[in-house]
This record gives structure tokens, sequence and C-alpha cells, in this order.
């Protein structure tokens, strides 16, 4: 308590010194608990379902087409629940949207189909009410729900009461059984939740549509229930010959939550702040050891008075740890800011989980680094200060700063800070590098001007027949309004949400590929005049039209990578291709231009374009405006109200929204590596400053005598740049080499750029070296304005 005492009073006297340190600590230790908050989310927190290390996915998977990670068909999920013997329960996640009625306006929200075996398998409990019971996914079975708590606090109030009563969703009175547990939406990221039905008549066993979910048995490893599966994947194979090349491939959860590239985004945004971290050290360390010489003759009497060299290390550890503790406090306040931000400014479903917060395991991180920080910039000059020669520094406190191991050590220090910097640097300018060439990309149409929105109809409303014709007449209407230029309909827009399907097509004849092979392409279902209205490209042939009806032969527009998968150079148009899963045939009548449709990052995909005479429930609408888009947006709320006051209207956003959505990761990446970059160099630049500027002021005589001596200020000023500039070349060269050593962890996060872009370097070490030589100049022209006069009288 005395050292602290005391410790608190002598840091009172230097409030600038104290200030400056505590926030160049408080800024390493809020940025790497920042990030280390997000990774603790991501990768070190267990998943919130009971015994997480045992649940795993069931996915379907095809050598052949280059598929690890398939959905699952509903007749496999059923004969994979009927065989196997690894799994204490398994169950399966369907996809849909579901438009909610009769409770003031409606609106339409994501949701899923689940067995009711899912909230068991997971260990999850509703927070009010029940689970689905078995029996409730029999085809017959009285309609029933799950809400979700967002949903339930949001619309209903959070009524308890809800629990039994009626809602009416896609047209069908359910009965809401339960509030789910806020752990569901992790895994299936909806809001209302209906039992998975499952009538096999009417499934197609190559309709891969289910999330199929497992749970171990206690003692049955992962190896052994892959060996498992695999058989039975081999015996479907023999007993359903259009299973051939289809198998099962066991993943965790962890792999199907995190991806790789995440992972590696989120581990080397770690090693960065893990950088700065020794940076801040580095350079509190070297304010300290400067503030150690200047105590020097404090220590020499204390030393001299009786202290032992034990008791002052331990005075100037205390004086550290307070300096850190401060600091420490400052970061995780810092920290909770910079959370707060990253949930404010990430887009939804960029990270597999729902909420990163500053929680008790963030918070002992927090403290550890602080504790190791203070011990790490406090213990060098604490030892410097507690080795202090009370003879020489009794008889001339002056000579002994200017020579020894103290001048080294902090040019050292200073060298460090800038070669960490330098890594930094480059990483962050080969992200940003990396950002620009994405955003450079042909995207393969237009976004400009467009906007977007989502219509759901229900389907015991609108049948197939119904459905079709609805959006065949809503088309010319909204076409029709003033303001509107041009209209389409799309099953899934690029960037877009939901409504991406994937299927194995065939092309009987085909000369590239071997005879019965078949790829998976994407898909959708478009109108006449979508093409027109996103500007992609017409290149060959035509575009759908009216007479497309579901009586005429069944048509298909290929994009030019479908081209060329499956008939190299020749003229498409006329072709056939087969839909494996049904066996229908289209004839291809137009090649339009290839489009990005879910990353920039990711080449453009084969896609085949289907007529809306078969449409889904939930369609796309973009329309391309005359002039003011909000304007033509009221309208057509009003005439889609007109001919359908229950109808939502979801997913308003312009187009260009959603491709910025779809560059947020590398975005992220980029503007946190370059924030911590630009911070590191700042605190290097001080730092080398420091050095400087301390090493001037020690050396005032020396200085002087040599301008005495004859030197003019030019070469004084000469003298300082170089000392200074040898320092800092030294530690951008040796930041240089080691950044090509390091960039390899880069590779997967880059796009378009080498990791070795020589532009790149040589950018940064200008960059760097500029920063330096500034460094240097400000301490260099002081000292060439030593009076000699002045400087001599010192002795």
């Amino acid at each position: 308590m005395h050292d602290i005492r005391y410790a608190l009073r002598v840091l009172s006297r230097t409030r600038l010194f104290t200030v400056t340190v505590v926030l160049v600590i408080g800024i390493g230790i809020g940025a790497a608990t920042t990030i280390f908050s997000v990774v603790n989310a991501v990768l070190l927190r267990p998943l919130p379902f009971r015994d997480p290390a045992r649940l795993v996915q069931i996915a379907e998977k095809n050598d052949a087409l280059h598929l690890s990670a398939f959905g699952a068909s509903a007749l496999n999920y059923l004969a994979w629940k009927e065989r196997q013997q690894s799994f204490a329960r398994i169950g399966a996640v369907g996809f849909g949207t579901y438009t909610l009625t009769g409770r003031g306006d409606p609106e339409t929200y994501t949701g899923n189909a689940i067995t009711p075996s899912l909230l068991p398998l997971l260990g999850l409990q509703p927070i009010v009410g029940r689970a689905f019971a078995d029996g409730e996914d029999k085809p017959g079975a009285a309609p029933v729900a799950l809400i979700s708590e967002s949903l339930w606090r949001r619309r209903f109030g959070a009524d308890p009461s809800i629990v039994g009563q009626p809602a009416t969703l896609n047209g069908i009175a359910y009965t809401v059984v339960g509030v789910a547990p806020p752990a569901l939406p992790v895994l299936t990221t909806g809001d209302v939740w209906v039992p998975l039905v499952i009538d096999p008549p009417k499934e197609i066993r190559l309709n891969h549509v289910l999330f199929v979910v497992g749970r171990l048995h206690d003692g049955v490893t992962l190896q052994r229930a892959q060996t498992e599966m695999n058989g039975i994947a081999e015996d479907m194979s023999r007993q359903y010959p259009e299973m051939h090349d289809w198998g099962v491939n066991i993943i965790t959860f962890t792999d199907t939550f995190v991806s790789s590239q995440l992972r590696t985004a989120l581990l080397v945004l770690l090693g960065a702040v893990g950088f700065l971290l020794i940076i801040v050290s580095a350079n509190v360390a070297n304010l300290l050891l400067s503030r150690a010489i200047e105590r020097r003759r404090e220590m020499a009497v204390r030393s001299a008075l009786g202290a032992a060299r034990g008791r002052l290390l331990r005075q100037m550890l205390v004086e550290s740890l307070i300096l850190s503790g401060a600091g420490g406090l400052v970061g995780v306040a810092t920290a909770a800011w910079g959370v707060s931000v990253l949930h404010a400014t990430l887009p939804p479903n960029l990270l597999p989980v729902p909420d990163i917060g500053v929680d008790r395991i963030v918070l002992l991180f927090a403290a550890g680094v602080t504790m190791v920080t203070g011990v790490t910039f406090g213990i060098v000059p604490a030892w410097q200060a507690a080795r202090t020669d009370v003879n020489a520094t009794l008889k001339d406190a002056g000579r002994s700063a200017s020579g020894g191991m103290r001048p080294l050590l902090r040019r050292a220090l200073a060298g460090a800070e800038l070669a960490l910097a330098t890594i930094l640097l480059i990483g962050a300018a080969l992200l940003v590098r990396s950002l620009l060439q994405l955003q450079r990309v042909p995207l393969g149409f237009d976004p400009a001007g467009v906007t977007a929105f989502q219509l759901s109809l229900p389907p015991t409303k609108y049948d197939m027949v119904r459905r079709v014709a609805f959006y065949r007449d809503l088309r010319p209407e909204l076409a029709a309004i003033p303001g509107v230029a041009s209209v389409g309909l799309s099953s899934g827009i690029p960037f877009g949400v939901g409504n991406f399907t994937t299927s194995p097509f065939a092309a009987p004849g085909s000369a590239a590929l071997p005879a019965g092979a078949s790829v998976p392409v994407d898909w959708r279902t478009v109108s006449p005049g979508y093409f027109g209205t996103v500007k992609i490209p017409l290149l060959r042939g035509r575009d759908f039209t009216d007479s497309d009806t579901a009586e005429a032969p069944k048509v298909m527009i290929v994009s030019r990578a479908a081209a060329r998968t499956f008939w190299g150079d020749a003229d498409p148009i006329g072709r056939v291709v087969r839909r494996v899963a049904d066996k229908a045939d289209f004839t291809v009548v137009g090649v339009v231009g290839d489009v990005r449709s879910t990353t920039l990052a990711r080449e453009s995909p084969a896609v085949y374009y289907s007529s809306g005479t078969r449409t889904w429930p939930l369609m796309d609408v973009v329309f391309r405006p005359t002039a003011d888009s909000a304007g033509a947006m009221t309208a057509i709320r009003r005439k889609i109200h007109d001919l359908d006051p229950d109808l939502p209207i979801s997913n308003v956003r312009p187009m260009a929204e959603w491709i910025s959505t779809g560059a947020a990761q590398p975005r992220l990446n980029a503007t946190l590596l370059g924030v911590f970059a630009a911070v590191a160099l700042l605190v290097a630049a001080i730092g080398t400053y420091g050095v400087l500027a301390y090493s001037v002021s020690q050396r005032t005589k020396e200085l002087g005598l040599r301008m005495a001596l004859g030197s003019d200020r030019q070469a004084v000023l000469q003298l300082i740049v170089r000392e200074g500039m040898a320092v800092g070349l030294a530690g951008i060269a040796a930041g240089t080499a080691a950044a090509l050593l390091l960039s390899r962890a880069l590779s997967a996060l880059v796009y378009g750029v080498s990791i070795h872009d020589p532009f790149t370097y040589l950018e940064v070490t200008i960059v760097l070296a500029f920063v330096a030589l500034v460094a240097c100049v400000v301490p260099a022209v002081r000292a060439s304005r030593v009076d000699p006069m002045v400087a001599l009288r010192l002795d």
C-alpha cells in the first residue's frame, strides 16, 4: 500500500506523462479487447446448445460435382433416420417465408419448418409454452407454430397468453404453442417455425432442400459415424440409381457455422492487435526508460539511504502496473464502445452468432492483457532504475546518461515499433487493394437506380395457377405507373436473400461433357423484362415473352458460363437441357451475360433462367424509375394494396445496397486492419520522435561543443537526421522482410492482388520512410538551434 500511495503521488506530479501513457495503453488494450470479443463470440464461446461438441451437420456430397456440403433431400433424411445407429437423434430444418395477417398490417417473416425432434436434440426449451409434439409433423395434423422471442415482444407485446391463440400464417390458421428460445435462431435464423411435414409420395429424392442435424451417441466418434453413413449411402446408391455418385458428409458444428475465410480473418486481426500491443508496450517502455534516466538521482539517493535493489524494482513495477491498470480501464471502455460500433455497422448474418459483447471471458482477457503488458513494458525500465550506480550518479548525474546500453535499447525498441508497424501497414495495404479490386469487378448487370422488394403470396390463397396469373398481371400494372421505366420479377436477385436454388442439370447430346454427366447449376425463374430492367445483356437468341406460358413448350435462357459448360463454343440455341431432379426438358432460346450472384470474389456461376410458368411463393420485384424512386415505390405500394390488401411488401432496398452488403466481410477486414496499422504507425512515429528528442536533450553539451568547434547548423541537422533514419530504415527493412514471410496468412483474404505485390511494398516503404523522416526532422531542427554558449555553460 505504501508503494501504491507513493506511485500515485509521483504520477500525479507528471500529469502529461501519465495521461499520455494511459491513453497509449488504452488504445492498445481497447483494440485487443474489441477483436477478442469477436473471436470469443465466434471461435471460443460454446454454441448455445446442450453439449454442442456432439452436434453435427449431416450433409449430402457429390465428389463428381465437387459438392462437399449440399442440402439433404426429405426422402434421404427419412432413410437415414430409419437406418442409422450412431446418432441419439437426428432432425431436419426446411426453409420458407410466412405472411402474418389478421393482426394489424400484414408482415412477411423468414421462417423454418422443423422436425419435432429438433429442439430436444439441441437441448432447448421454449421460453413460454411447449415445443412441437410427435405426430404434429404428419400430413393432416392440426397446424401449430412457434414464434421467436423478438417477434413475440415486437408484435404481441410479450403477452404470455399468446400461447393457444390462433395466428394466420400464409392464409392458414395456426395455433401458437410456444415462444422459441433465443438460441434457436442461431441455427435457423427465422421468426416463425412450423412442423416439417414430409409426405413421401410427393417428394423427389434429388430435391436437396433440408439442413439435417444429428447428435452423436455418447462414445461414438465422428469417424465411426462417418463410416456408418458411408455404408448407408452406398446401399442407397445401389437401391436408387439416381443416387449414383451421391454420398454423406458429416461436418462438425464449428465448421458448419464458421467458414475458413472468417476464421482466417479473425486470426489475422487478432495477430494484428497482438502486434499493436507489442508496439504500445515498446513505446511505453521507451517513455519509462526516459523517465527512469531522469529519476536516476532519486533512485541513487534512495539507494544511498538503504533501499535495496529489489525494493526499488518493486516500486517501479508498481508504478508500471498502476499505469497499465488505468490504461486497462480506458481499454475496456474503448472496447465496449468498439463492440457497440461493430453491432451498429455489421450487416445482418455476417457473423454466425446473434451478438458479441464484453462478457466475463472478455473482461478476464482484458485483465490478463493489462497485467502482462504492465510487466512487459515495466520490467526493463524498472531493472535499469534499480541498477543505478550510486557513486557515479551522485558525483555527476549528467555524464552517465549519454552512453551505455540505455540509448541502444531505446533505439532498438523504436526500430522494433517501426518494423511491426511496417508489417501491419503492408497487410492493410494488401487488403485495401484487394477491396478496390473487388469493387472494380464486372457485375454483369447495372444496379444503379434499381430498387428491389419482395412479395409473398400465401399458398392457401394462391395455388400455382393463380400465382402465375397474379405475377403475370402484376408486371404490366406496375409498368404502367407514372415514374416507372421498367419492371421485372425473379425468384432470386443477385446478392439478395432467399430463393437461391442449385440443381443438377444434364444436356443430352452435349459434346463438352461425358455421356450421362450432370452439373450443378444455379437456376432462377424470371419474368419478361427482368433482363432489361437490371441490364443483363442478351447475347444471343431472344428474351422471354408473355407467350411463354405453361401450355407452350418449356423454354430456358442460359448464362454464357452455362453455355460453355455444356456445349463449349457451339451455338446453344435450340438445344435441350434436362433438370435431373424431375427429368424436365427445356429448349434453350437465349444466352445472357454472366452475373456475379452471391459474393464479389466468386466468379460468375453457370445459371439457367426459366420463364414464369412456375413461380415461387416469394418473388423479388425489381423496377427502374424514371426519376424519384421513393415516389414510384409509394405508387407501387398503393397498387399492390388495391390488388390484394393482405399482401405485405418486404425488403425494400436499392440493389446497390445488396451489393455493398456482399462486400461487407472484405471491407470490414480492410477497415479494421487499416485502423490498427494507422494507430501503429502513429505510435511508432511518436516513439521514434521521442527517442530522438530525448537523445538531443541529453546531447545538448556535445552538440554545443561541436558547433563551438566549427560545425554549422546544417551539419548538426544532418547528424541527427542520419542517426534517426538509420534506426527508422533498419526497422522498415526488418518489417518488410517479416511481412514477406508472414503475408501467406493473407492469401485467403485477398482477391486480384499478389501477397508479394511489389508496388504495395514499395508504396508502404515510401510512406513509412517519409513518416520516419518527419519524426526525425523536428528533433534535428531543435538540435541545430542549440546556442553553443548556453550549452557549454551547462558543464
